[in-house]
């Protein structure tokens, strides 16, 4: 496994049965990386007093299981949008090698309008994205998450949700061919992807500059974040799911809970939470992952994984 900057605890790494559910010491591995992480990033975070929180799954692993989800493979964390800003603001020169902090920004192609922290020098890619072999980091990551202001005007929200949804096609129609090309191996896969991608991509891309949609995509999820509403949410990650709505009051009251052998911060409301995004949070139900089926290896790089596959 890679050098770590965390110390593990003996037997951390060992085959356990958490809630009738075999953890694997390879997916031990992968936890220590992600932990490793999450000790970078609570390290950087506490130097400029930036707050975040716990979300999703990582929130209910930390509740109900004072770790991980016995079959979750990943940590995700949420901040409001003013304090994420200044995340990405400070980013490139606090997160040194192997540590790489990712937005469209700082990883052109990376597509998504969130933020991950990645460990370069291991190999953490979504199985379905494989065969594309995009040119971006793609190692071991934990997610960062802004959350923005939900309107408690619906007319408004329903005309911010259709622009969204414009936007967001606009981008997808723009970097199509640089970016969602599947591998089918087949001879017109081949000249799609060696020939009319580099010209074409290149052009289009000169044309409807992809860098500034994102960034106008980012502007209409910060629209209302003026107004003192009564929910914010993760608008850059789903504008039409209300599971990931918080109060914003609760964003005022946090704790520090048992996550594996660290500490991470909650929200102190979390009952009622996660009562809203999963309903009966202590019956165990084995849910699918975001991210779906991951090729994971704590020994290499991506760079390697792909030289070798």
């Amino acid at each position: 496994m890679v050098d770590l900057n965390i110390e593990i605890p003996k037997g951390f790494l060992d085959e356990e049965v958490r809630s009738g559910y075999i953890v694997s010491p390879e997916m031990k591995r992968v936890w220590a990386v992600e932990l490793d992480l999450l000790a970078e990033f609570q390290r950087v975070c506490k130097k400029h007093n930036l707050k975040y929180i716990a979300s999703g799954g990582t929130m209910l692993g930390a509740v109900r299981h004072h770790g991980f989800i016995p079959w979750d493979d990943d940590i995700d964390l949420m901040m409001m949008r003013d304090e994420y800003d200044k995340l990405c603001e400070i980013a490139p020169t606090e997160f040194k090698h192997p540590y790489f902090f990712q937005t469209e920004d700082t990883d052109r192609g990376f597509m998504k309008y969130f933020a991950r922290l990645r460990n370069s020098e291991t190999t953490g890619i979504q199985k379905r994205e494989a065969s594309s072999r995009y040119k971006i980091n793609q190692g071991i990551f934990i997610d960062i998450f802004p959350m923005d202001a939900v309107t408690d005007n619906k007319l408004l929200f329903q005309k911010q949700t259709d622009l969204e949804k414009k936007l967001k096609q606009k981008i997808i129609n723009v970097c199509r061919w640089r970016y969602k090309l599947e591998n089918t191996g087949t001879f017109r896969y081949k000249v799609k992807k060696y020939i009319i991608a580099p010209i074409f991509g290149s052009i289009i891309e000169k044309i409807f500059k992809p860098n500034k949609l994102f960034h106008q995509y980012v502007d209409l999820c910060k629209m209302h974040n003026e107004e003192e509403t009564e929910y914010v949410s993760l608008l850059s990650l789903d504008f039409n799911s209300k599971v990931h709505y918080i109060k914003r009051k609760d964003m005022e009251d946090i704790i520090d809970i048992d996550f594996e052998f660290m500490k991470i911060p909650i929200i102190a409301n979390y009952d009622e939470a996660l009562k809203w995004k999963y309903g009966n949070y202590k019956v165990l139900v084995k849910a699918p992952n975001y991210h779906g089926d991951m090729i994971f290896d704590t020994n290499i790089s991506y760079k390697e994984y792909f030289k070798t596959h």
